[in-house]
């Protein structure tokens, strides 16, 4: 009697060795479809399959990947900056610009001596250097100690400081005061076609249209477009125009420049 056997058990032999072979190889398998080879895990573990990187042992012959990899980031230990964080430390750094800013424009709007002005200067504990002083025509000033110091162009400000300056070497530690008690020396004249003709004194900032305001107004037959600022500076005359209708409409805003001492306003 002969026995049937199955074919079966050689064929499964052969698969094998030649997937055996394939994998001795480095040649990727037949179900893996030339894609890259994932570690294999265990499901019961609860492990995540990862890909091999480029060069690894699962790789091809020459170490590179085929298919695709997952690339590695890494987060920095830095939280996200919220929009708010980012306001306040924009707000941090904005002082010190609006500071610089605000200085400027305080500097530009205090009032600097000029020839003629009379200053109140005082002394802490020191009742006998207290006087006022006239600013001479060639803008000096004579005080006890000091001798003379250039008062004009000057703030207020800075001639207290050239005073307590040259006040230590005779006082420690002197505290003086500057005050002026009579603006005479800044002034500015405005004739011409207006109410109220005549030298204005001033102790802030005046433009034109305010300086015109001073002299009650233009008259009814002035030429208010042809106003004129006549100004020296270093001993040369210059002259600036002014249109009161632009600057009355909002337009040539420049046009209404801030005065200076000695200034002339003519309106024809």
């Amino acid at each position: 009697m002969n026995t049937y056997r199955s074919p079966a058990p050689r064929v499964l032999l052969l698969v094998l060795s030649l997937v055996a072979r394939q994998v001795d190889a480095g040649t990727p398998p037949w179900w893996n479809d030339g894609q890259s080879t994932p570690s294999s895990t265990s499901a019961n573990n609860g492990t995540e399959s990862t890909q091999v990187p480029p060069g690894g042992s699962s790789g091809t012959s020459d170490g590179a990947m085929r298919g695709p990899f997952i690339e590695e980031y890494t987060i920095g230990s830095k939280p996200a900056q919220t929009v708010d964080e980012r306001a306040r430390e924009q707000a941090a750094a904005a002082p010190e610009q609006s500071t610089s800013a605000a200085l400027e424009g305080d500097a530009a709007a205090r009032y600097v001596v000029q020839p003629g002005d009379l200053l109140q200067v005082s002394v802490w504990h020191e009742p006998d250097l207290t006087r006022e002083v006239r600013v001479s025509p060639d803008g000096w000033i004579t005080y006890p100690l000091v001798g003379e110091v250039q008062a004009e162009g000057a703030t207020v400000e800075s001639l207290r400081t050239a005073l307590e300056e040259k006040l230590h070497k005779y006082i420690n530690e002197a505290v003086v005061n500057v005050s002026v008690k009579e603006p005479d020396g800044n002034r500015i004249y405005v004739l011409g076609k207006v109410n109220r003709p005549g030298v204005y004194p001033f102790t802030k900032s005046i433009d034109v249209v305010q300086a015109l305001t001073l002299a009650g107004g233009t008259s009814k037959f002035a030429s208010i477009n042809d106003i004129k600022i006549l100004r020296r500076v270093e001993g040369e005359q210059q002259t600036y125009k002014f249109r009161y209708s632009d600057v009355e409409r909002g337009k040539s805003l420049e046009q209404n420049i801030v005065l200076r001492s000695g200034d002339v306003v003519v309106v024809p």
